[in-house]
């Protein structure tokens, strides 16, 4: 899966659908991050050393697909960690930018919103609540909708008992008739 360059703000709802399938699952979810965390530990000791070690992971060494999806993670993992480590000429850079910045005078203005960035960010926070009210008024619709479906499913399902109960009725009484007309004969 291609990583973004900016990673996007998670919305609370997301967080909340993932941390309840986690704690539902948690035991699962626990297994297999073990599980996957050994294998790669495994593949970068045999990366590092060229040894296959103990005979944990028996599947990386048996299955190659296993394995080469397992080795693909550790090189993304080593890069990622190179990527997020500076190097050392970005760390000279920074030092130097750093001093400069700490011996001239830095002009700070005064004020750092603009009012069009405050009526903009006022604009996006309306767009946004009518946003949410049109979702709230389908949504109430949605309900009523299907609100009304419950109670006219409900009137025939009330309709269908009392037609049923009759039909009892009539059948216990035919019965009944059958009976003494058996007994009279």
């Amino acid at each position: 899966m291609p990583r973004s360059e900016k990673q996007r703000r998670w919305e609370s709802s997301e967080i909340l659908d993932i941390l309840n399938y986690l704690f539902i699952n948690f035991d699962m979810c626990n297994s297999v991050y073990s599980k996957v965390h050994n294998m790669i530990k495994v593949m970068d000791d045999f990366l590092l050393t060229g040894k296959k070690g103990s005979n944990t992971c028996d599947i990386l060494w048996q299955n190659k697909k296993v394995r080469d999806l397992v080795k693909e993670m550790c090189y993304k993992t080593k890069e990622r960690k190179r990527e997020k480590e500076p190097t050392k000429d970005y760390m000279e850079s920074v030092n130097n930018i750093t001093n400069k910045a700490s011996t001239s005078q830095v002009d700070v203005p005064q004020m750092p919103f603009s009012i069009e960035a405050v009526n903009e960010i006022y604009d996006e926070q309306i767009k946004k609540v009518k946003e949410a009210e049109i979702l709230a008024s389908k949504s109430r619709e949605i309900i009523e909708t299907k609100s009304q479906e419950v109670r006219s499913l409900y009137e025939e399902i009330s309709q269908r008992r009392s037609e049923l109960v009759n039909l009892i009725e009539l059948a216990n009484s035919k019965l009944s008739e059958l009976k003494e007309f058996s007994l009279n004969e």
